[in-house]
C-alpha cells in the first residue's frame, strides 16, 4: 500500500517531449500549443546581463529571441535606436543597456513606436541577475497590466548516486539562475512545495520513515512524523494550514495539519487510496485516488466533502496542480498516461470538464506545476526541469537532473 501511494504520489523519472496535434486519452482528439509569430526581439548587451535578459525573453514566450551574433557590430555598439536599421535585421523590439556607474538603465524600443523608448528603468549595477528579473516584469506588466514572475523559485528534487542513491530538495530561480540547497543528505528528500512565505515542505527519510518536513531558511523541522505516510504536504494560500497524505490510521487519506503538524481535520474516508492534494481557490482542494478502478483527479471542499471527479478519460491521472490565478482558477494541471502508455501533462475545467493536452512524447512528462500568473507551467522530463506556456508551447529547459518541481509566489521587491 506505501509503495502504491508513493508511486501515484510522484515520479523521479521523465522523457523528451515533440510537439505536435495528437490523439489524446483514450482517442479524445485535443490540440496541442499555438501557432502564433511572436515578436523578434534584440538584446544588445554582453555579461551576465544580455545573458540573463535574452534567456528572461526567451522564457517570457513572448519573443523570438535574435542571435547577438548575428546582429551587425554597429546596431550592438550604438546608443541611440535607429528604427529603419533595426528592421533591416528583422527586429520588431530593442533592448538597449547602458551603463552609468552604480545604476544601469534598460531601454526597449518598438518598431511601430518610432525612436522614443516604451520602457526606460534604471536599475543597481551590483545585481545584474535582479535587474534582468525586474525589467522583464516590467515588459509582461506592459503588455498585460500583470507584472510577471520573474524572480520566482522553483523547488525541485535532484538524485545522486555516490555511490549510494540520495536525493536532495533544492530551489533555483524560474529561469535557472542562483540554485540555492534546502536540503544536502545522504538520504531520500522528495516532494517539494513551496509556501506563501517562501517555506519549503517536503518529505524526508532522514528518520527512516516518510516524514513532513519544512524549511524556512534555517536548518529542516521535521513537523509530522506519524507512522506511515507524512507526503505530499502543501500550504494553504493563506499559510494557515497544510493538506498532507497520511497513512497513520491505515489507509493513505488527505488530512489538514497547522503548520506546527498537529492534525486539524481529516477530510478524505475511503478505502481507496487517496494522495497530492493541492489548493483551488475558495479553500477547494484536488487530489488523486483510485477510487474509481484507475487513477483520476478529484476536487472536494476545504472541509472535505462533495467529491468530484474531474478526469474522465485514460486510467491513470496524477500530481494535479491548481492554477493559483484568477485568469486560470478553473484549470487543474495534472500528467496522465494516455493509450499509448505515455505520460504527458494534460489540463481539465473544473466548470465544463474539458481536456487540453499540453505535451507529446513517447517517454514521460510529470509533476506539472503552475506559475504564479498562471501563464507557465514547469515540469519533470528527462534530463531536467522545463518550463513551458499554459498552451504547452516554448519547452526550455531551465535545471538539469531535477524531478517534481513546484513553483512558489512572486518575490516580494520584484
Amino acid at each position: 500500500m506505501l509503495s502504491s501511494a508513493l508511486i501515484f504520489s510522484a515520479h523521479w523519472v521523465a522523457q523528451p517531449t515533440a510537439l505536435a496535434n495528437s490523439v489524446g486519452v483514450d482517442g479524445q482528439e485535443v490540440g496541442v500549443g499555438r501557432g502564433a509569430r511572436l515578436p523578434r526581439i534584440a538584446i544588445t548587451a554582453d555579461g551576465k546581463l544580455g545573458e540573463v535578459l535574452r534567456k528572461n525573453a526567451a522564457l517570457s514566450s513572448g519573443f523570438e529571441v535574435i542571435d547577438r551574433k548575428s546582429i551587425p557590430s554597429s546596431l550592438v555598439r550604438s546608443k541611440g535606436y535607429d528604427p529603419a536599421a533595426w528592421a533591416s535585421v528583422g527586429a520588431d523590439v530593442v533592448v538597449i543597456v547602458d551603463g552609468s556607474g552604480s545604476q544601469v538603465k534598460i531601454r526597449m524600443f518598438e518598431e511601430r513606436g518610432g525612436k522614443k523608448a516604451v520602457i526606460s528603468k534604471s536599475y543597481p549595477a551590483s545585481n545584474p541577475l535582479k535587474a534582468a528579473d525586474k525589467f522583464m516584469n516590467d515588459v509582461v506588466e506592459r503588455f498585460t497590466n500583470d507584472r510577471g514572475v520573474f524572480g520566482s523559485r522553483i523547488a525541485y528534487v535532484r538524485t545522486r548516486r555516490d555511490p549510494r542513491v540520495s536525493k536532495n530538495v533544492q530551489t533555483v530561480e524560474m529561469n535557472g539562475e542562483a540554485p540555492s540547497a534546502v536540503t544536502s543528505n545522504r538520504s531520500l528528500n522528495v516532494l517539494p512545495s513551496i509556501g506563501p512565505g517562501g517555506e519549503v515542505l517536503f518529505t524526508s527519510y532522514a528518520k527512516r520513515n516518510p516524514d513532513l518536513w519544512i524549511s524556512s531558511g534555517g536548518g529542516p523541522k521535521r513537523i509530522s512524523s506519524f507512522s506511515g505516510l507524512n507526503t505530499g504536504g502543501v500550504m494553504s494560500p493563506t499559510g494557515s494550514s497544510i493538506a498532507v497524505t497520511l497513512s497513520k490510521d491505515g489507509n493513505p487519506e488527505i488530512y489538514t495539519l497547522s503548520r506546527s503538524g498537529a492534525v486539524k481535520a481529516r477530510l478524505t474516508k475511503n478505502k481507496a487510496i487517496d494522495v497530492s492534494p493541492t489548493w483551488g481557490p475558495g479553500g477547494q482542494i484536488a487530489f488523486a485516488s483510485n477510487r474509481a478502478g484507475g487513477v483520476h483527479v478529484y476536487s472536494m471542499s476545504g472541509g472535505g466533502g462533495g467529491a468530484k471527479r474531474l478526469t474522465k478519460k485514460g486510467g491513470y491521472n496524477q500530481t494535479p496542480d491548481w492554477c493559483p490565478a484568477k485568469s486560470c482558477g478553473e484549470w487543474v494541471v495534472y500528467a496522465g498516461r494516455d493509450g499509448s502508455n505515455r505520460f504527458d501533462i494534460f489540463k481539465v475545467s473544473t466548470k465544463t470538464g474539458e481536456t487540453k493536452r499540453l505535451t507529446q512524447s513517447s517517454g514521460r512528462n510529470l509533476d506539472p506545476s503552475w506559475s504564479p500568473d498562471g501563464r507557465l507551467i514547469a515540469y519533470s522530463k528527462e534530463g531536467g526541469i522545463f518550463v513551458a506556456n499554459d498552451e504547452g508551447n516554448n519547452q526550455i529547459k531551465i535545471a538539469r537532473g531535477g524531478t517534481s518541481p513546484d513553483w512558489g509566489p512572486r518575490v516580494e521587491g520584484y
